[in-house]
């Protein structure tokens, strides 16, 4: 086979051979011209190449730190968003403070002023709440720390809660873990303000004005008293006392206070309100025409001051009080919100001044504003414990009947004796003790000096239960009797006799409906609730010439039924009736008929039968015996046969001549026992004494507990390099108002007083101060995280260069190097076309 190879001069494979080596080395200079990079592989450098790669790795993780740094600013700058609107609504709080600061006076309309800006103040704190709530970002909220929670414990709210008087209780700005005891002390004597009542002196012209009392256990006021005086110089004068809803009015004519002016005598007046507060006036006629005015009116107030405390103690035994007698207007109990504030919470106990006082724990045995019967009465003991309070009013020289003896109907016990019905004995020179005839039902009891009373009287009504032996309501405590009854504390008010029809249903889980009309256009209807002790359910009459007068009803027994009770204000003589027989010929107009008595008398009616004076005619006799004296006198008469109706008489003999009797007769022959307490001359208002029992009072314990453990799910972290071991920890604040975060209470106690707005702006102040140091932190973190953001974008620029710099092709080289391969390319390839143009004349010489 023939060889078909061609060998080629050396010099021709020598250049044909460089021209593949320029070639590459020309693709490769025009890759790295492409690519810019001298080495893109690990063969093309394996040292630079991974160190290079290792470089642009780190450059890569700086940039995925800065998408969290990034997220961290946003969540940062969010929350100094809320605290700047935070910063405003307080600015706006501290504003309403100013507000109330100017409108300190101490009247209703400034007391209403200020309660709508405190509602204001505590709507403004909630809506701080809901900023704060959505200050969060990217679910992190860093203006809302959870740190460990506490609250009152329901149980113990509850528990507090069934302390008479008190309607609301509530726990706020809770820290920490603690008890709260609550007491309530106090007898509730009424006291009035001494610069109130010189000021009123002076203002209404009076020459002395005693505020006393005792606080009622039901009906009991925590207001200022007011007066008010009307009429122009030279006109009647017109006084007007006001407590709450009650008014007492007196008229006074230009002709008594000159008459009074001229005598040098003062006009003496007192009356007693429904709240317990006693209210005794001497007026100077020339004072008080002084004092009119010519715009009509003149006003004065005087604060009621009560011996009535609340007292809330921790666990350290730190005591704080709020005193009704304290002329401190910041510590001072008030009707309403009273707030207790300690360290770690605020107890807030909302009072019914009405209801209060009957919780107190009364340490002493008798109390009273005792007025003209100082030194009268003796210390006695308590018999019973937690019974509502008596009212007594004493000021006679005999209630009741026999000589020098003192009877005080159902609450009555007297020396050694006693009855079922009427309590007295003989005890002339004696003492009488005031207590009760049944031991469950007692009170306390004292001695009362009688010779001290003589020449006293007094003005009183007088209660008939016209149902003997009746069940279900009656006015007595121990029982029911027939015979009349005086001096009953809870009958006030009435101003015309009148006869209660009373009707009432069965008693049914402790409660009972009761209707009442007094014939007069006055009425009750409503529930009545057994309070058990012998304790009376006391009903007001609403209407009629009877309105707001108040009668005391007794649960005897479960039983439904009617009953007819009559009443008589003011008599001056008082008869009862010793049989039921005798009883049954009294009614209401009959009672309101025996005037006159000088002295206590039995008397007996006896009745002849028809005909027992002649044809037609029948023998009625009267004797009368004084009780005190044993005198009798007796006198006789005719009358027409039949049964009468209303007959009156005036009597012609004995130690009551001239004293008026009225009775019903039957046709037939009977005897009629009356007995009459001769009260003597009256006086507008009796002296009251006010016996209020030892009682133990009402306690309860708020206990505060943690309820939720803190957690740190708000905080945040932001991660500073690649393998977190630099890292920012951002922790969250808590700005909320509340006492976990500024500790702004809510307003305390309605902003009654100066004291409590202080506490409201001292409360904003240091939530300044926290607020001022929540927005330093995130703004000098939101700084923090900007410089680090910096940072990080330079050293990744950093990197990346290093990177390039180790791969990075020269261009400038790699392009000479083109050049050069394109020269050398060319001359390779002229000599490579000379030396075949050569080789090709060469073979053409063969």
């Amino acid at each position: 086979m023939q060889d078909m190879s061609v060998n080629m001069p050396a010099s021709l494979r020598s250049t044909t051979s460089m021209l593949r080596t320029l070639s590459a080395g020309q693709s490769d200079a025009l890759k790295r011209l492409a690519t810019g990079q001298k080495i893109s592989a690990p063969l093309d450098g394996p040292t630079q190449y991974f160190k290079a790669r290792d470089l642009q790795q780190r450059a890569n993780d700086l940039d995925a730190l800065k998408s969290g740094i990034a997220q961290g600013i946003s969540t940062l700058q969010a929350a100094s968003a809320g605290v700047s609107s935070v910063k405003a609504l307080m600015d706006q709080a501290r504003g309403l403070t100013s507000v109330a600061l100017s409108t300190l006076d101490n009247t209703p309309l400034a007391i209403t002023a200020r309660q709508q800006l405190a509602d204001q103040f505590n709507t403004i704190l909630a809506k701080i709440g809901d900023i704060v709530g959505d200050s969060g970002y990217g679910g992190k909220n860093l203006l809302r720390a959870q740190p460990a929670t506490f609250s009152a414990t329901d149980e113990t709210i509850r528990d507090a809660s069934q302390i008479t008087g008190i309607t609301k209780v509530e726990m706020t700005g809770v820290i920490g873990q603690d008890d709260y005891r609550i007491e309530v002390d106090g007898n509730g004597e009424i006291t009035g303000a001494a610069d109130d009542i010189v000021a009123a002196e002076d203002a209404l012209g009076l020459a002395q004005l005693t505020v006393g009392g005792i606080n009622a256990l039901n009906g009991g006021r925590m207001d200022d008293i007011r007066f008010e005086l009307y009429g122009t110089p030279g006109r009647d004068a017109r006084l007007v006392v006001l407590d709450g809803d009650e008014t007492w009015t007196t008229s006074l004519s230009q002709v008594q206070l000159t008459a009074a002016a001229d005598s040098g005598q003062k006009i003496e007046l007192s009356h007693s309100f429904r709240s317990g507060a006693q209210i005794d006036l001497l007026i100077d006629g020339n004072s008080m025409k002084q004092a009119l005015q010519a715009s009509g009116v003149v006003k004065a107030q005087v604060q009621r001051d009560i011996d009535l405390e609340i007292r809330v103690t921790n666990n350290e035994g730190i005591t704080i009080s709020r005193d009704a007698r304290t002329q401190d207007q910041s510590t001072r109990l008030r009707a309403g919100e009273n707030s207790f504030r300690f360290d770690d919470g605020t107890v807030r106990l909302t009072i019914d001044p009405s209801r209060i006082q009957d919780a107190a724990d009364v340490s002493s045995n008798t109390y009273g504003d005792l007025g003209g019967l100082t030194d009268i009465l003796r210390p006695g003991s308590v018999l019973t414990k937690e019974m509502p309070e008596t009212r007594v009013r004493v000021g006679v020289e005999r209630l009741g009947f026999g000589a020098g003896n003192i009877a005080l109907n159902q609450y009555t016990q007297l020396a050694n004796a006693s009855s079922a019905t009427w309590s007295y004995s003989d005890i002339s020179g004696g003492n009488g003790v005031l207590g009760g005839n049944r031991a469950d039902v007692s009170r306390a009891e004292f001695g009362i000096d009688t010779q001290a009373l003589q020449g006293m009287s007094s003005s009183n009504t007088f209660i008939y239960n016209r149902d003997p032996g009746g069940g279900g309501l009656t006015t007595v405590a121990d029982g029911d009797w027939d015979n009349g009854e005086f001096l009953n504390p809870y009958v006030t008010g009435w101003r015309a006799n009148a006869e209660l029809q009373v009707t009432y249903g069965a008693l049914v889980n402790g409660n009972r409906t009761v209707s009442i009309n007094d014939g007069l256009g006055g009425s009750f209807n409503g529930t009545l609730t057994d309070r058990g002790n012998g304790q009376p359910s006391v009903v007001r009459i609403s209407g009629g010439v009877n309105n707001g007068a108040t009668i005391g009803l007794f649960h005897k027994d479960g039983s439904a039924g009617q009953r007819t009770i009559f009443i008589l204000p003011g008599q001056d003589s008082w008869v009862t009736a010793d049989d039921a027989d005798s009883l049954s010929r009294l009614d209401l107009q009959d009672m309101s008929q025996w005037n006159g008595f000088q002295t206590d008398a039995a008397i007996n009616v006896s009745i002849g039968g028809a005909d027992s004076a002649g044809l037609g005619l029948r023998s009625l006799t009267i004797t009368q015996t004084a009780i005190d004296t044993g005198q009798t006198s007796q006198e006789s008469v005719t009358i027409s046969n039949g049964a009468f109706n209303n007959l009156f008489y005036v009597l012609t003999t004995g130690p009551n001549a001239g004293a008026n009797i009225r009775f019903d007769g039957p046709a037939s022959a009977t005897d009629l026992n009356f007995r009459v307490a001769a009260m003597g001359k009256t006086l507008q208002q009796a002296p009251t004494v006010v016996v209020r029992s030892q009682a133990d009072g009402e306690t309860a314990t708020i206990s505060t507990r943690q309820v939720s453990v803190a957690t740190t799910e708000n905080d945040l972290t932001v991660n500073l390099n690649a393998n977190g071991s630099s890292r920012l920890e951002i922790k969250a604040v808590n700005v909320d108002a509340g006492p976990l975060g500024l500790g702004i209470d809510n307003a305390a106690n309605g902003w009654r007083d100066r004291s409590d707005v202080a506490v409201a702006i001292q409360d904003l102040t240091r939530a300044d101060s926290r607020l001022e140091g929540a927005l330093r932190s995130l703004q000098v973190n939101a700084d923090l995280l900007r410089a680090r953001d910096n940072f990080t974008s330079e050293f990744a620029v950093v990197l990346r260069s290093g990177a390039e710099n180790l791969v990075a092709a020269d261009e400038k080289l790699e392009a000479a190097k083109v050049l050069t391969a394109n020269v050398r390319t060319q001359l390779a390839g002229t000599m490579l076309s000379l030396m075949v143009q050569q080789q090709q004349r060469i073979l053409g010489l063969f």
